[in-house]
């Protein structure tokens, strides 16, 4: 056992004094995350001490491969049975281990099923109005009639107290059947201290998305609340002609929101920022949000408001938010349209990247020339001849290895007039500057 130990320390010794530059750092976080995978046997803590060190190293030396994590990470999350699907989920998202790491992480392990999905909720983690539920679904068959449709948080009266609601999931690596997937949820009021629900809503047609079931997990919110942190900047840049107000910066547990206001008179619209972050004076990264809500639309066409992993638990006398690349298109070119009865792409933007338009029935496939790492939904709402708001039933995607993206889409079973339009709001079209603001 002295040896195992000695090793150990070893281990964490040389973990520690690894370094890693910003730019090397930046390029790992947005290009080895998406195809890096953690892969470990799943253990049972049956008792504290040297295994759940031997534990916690097995998953410092795992996550190394690819981003250095702090060993106090790994020591929190070993100390709490069932976490290694849960480490899955947040490895590239340093906030939400930070939170883990400052034991603002609540276990919660109830379950409850129907006679063809079980779900459990494992634990939460929460700011004054959101919180993300981590949670395991079970189907106990492969050929399930069932899906998700829905999740709610609702108090003891019934009431729906949910806002918006994302979630991802992440399959196991020998099953098929059980997913463990991370849900945030944000509530119309600050989070409260009495018992509440998660409902998980269940149906058997995709179509209609009509609730035929539900599962019910009671739990009671016990970690120490908390006030998030607010900046107001109101500080412009310009980037290739463009103009760009930062308005304010807030930053909660769960994540880091930029808002981010493009004057009207912008001749590009701006479809999102490519590497927004936050950097402290030690040169520390936060970056953008990989599994979960990116960026919010506001009622304000111009305004958007993005989110970046959080450093709220992390003490820092200075903070930057940096960024050098931003997704963007002449106006006059951000819409695709198509006609589908003659399979033609009647307008695109200039370097033509959009092709192979075909349909079968309502079934629609086009192609993306992209390029390395693209891997954004270009549209998502269009219109038909007369203006008619239409909205797809169903999507797919995958990437060639040429660096093609392959969308597919169901048209909705409803009267409309060709041509589509599709406006966009992803394209690999960038320009570059090299902006950096001061927070505090």
């Amino acid at each position: 056992m002295f040896e195992e130990e000695q090793k150990l320390k070893k281990w964490k010794e040389e973990i520690e004094s690894k370094t890693m530059p910003e730019e090397r750092l930046e390029h790992a976080i947005n290009k080895g995350f998406e195809q890096a995978k953690i892969k470990m046997q799943k253990r049972r803590t049956y008792k504290q001490g040297i295994w759940s060190i031997v534990v916690a190293a097995i998953l410092i030396l795992s996550f190394v491969t690819s981003i250095r994590v702090s060993p106090a990470f790994a020591n929190a999350i070993a100390s709490i049975p069932g976490m290694e699907r849960i480490v899955e989920m947040i490895q590239d998202n340093k906030g939400l281990q930070l939170a883990i790491e400052n034991d603002h992480y609540q276990p919660i392990d109830v379950t409850d099923e129907t006679e063809n999905v079980k779900v459990t909720l494992k634990g939460i983690i929460t700011d004054e109005t959101s919180l993300v539920a981590f949670h395991t679904v079970t189907f106990k068959e492969k050929n399930h009639p069932d899906f998700i449709v829905n999740y709610r948080i609702l108090d003891t009266d019934g009431n729906d107290l949910s806002k918006k609601v994302s979630y991802s999931n992440n399959w196991g690596h020998e099953t098929e059947t059980e997913s463990m997937n991370t849900l945030e949820i944000e509530l119309n009021a600050p989070i409260p201290r009495e018992p509440l629900v998660l409902e998980v809503q269940i149906g058997d047609d995709i179509d209609t998305h009509e609730v035929k079931k539900s599962i019910s997990l009671p739990f009671q919110v016990q970690l120490q609340p908390v006030k998030k942190e607010q900046y107001e900047i109101n500080e412009k840049v310009t980037v290739d002609g463009q103009s760009i107000m930062i308005k304010n910066i807030t930053v909660g547990p769960l994540k880091t929101a930029v808002e981010v206001e493009c004057a009207p008179e912008n001749t590009k619209e701006i479809f999102g920022f490519e590497d927004l972050r936050i950097v402290d004076a030690k040169g520390e990264v936060w970056t953008s949000i990989k599994n979960g809500i990116y960026a919010r639309y506001t009622e304000d066409p111009n305004r958007k408001i993005y989110f970046l992993q959080s450093n709220y638990f992390k003490e820092s006398d200075e903070l930057y938010l940096k960024f050098n690349k931003l997704m963007a298109l002449d106006k006059e070119e951000a819409t695709l349209v198509i006609n589908t009865e003659t399979e033609e792409i009647v307008e695109q933007p200039k370097d033509q990247r959009f092709s192979d338009l075909k349909m079968r029935g309502l079934f629609m496939d086009i192609k993306l020339k992209g390029e390395k790492d693209y891997y954004h939904d270009p549209f998502s709402t269009f219109y038909d001849a007369e203006g008619k708001e239409l909205q797809s039933k169903w999507g797919s995607f995958y990437q060639s290895d040429d660096e093609i993206n392959n969308f597919g889409l169901e048209l909705p079973n409803v009267e409309f007039t060709n041509p589509l339009h599709f406006p966009l709001h992803a394209y690999p079209s960038y320009i570059k500057g090299n902006v950096k603001i001061k927070i505090k």
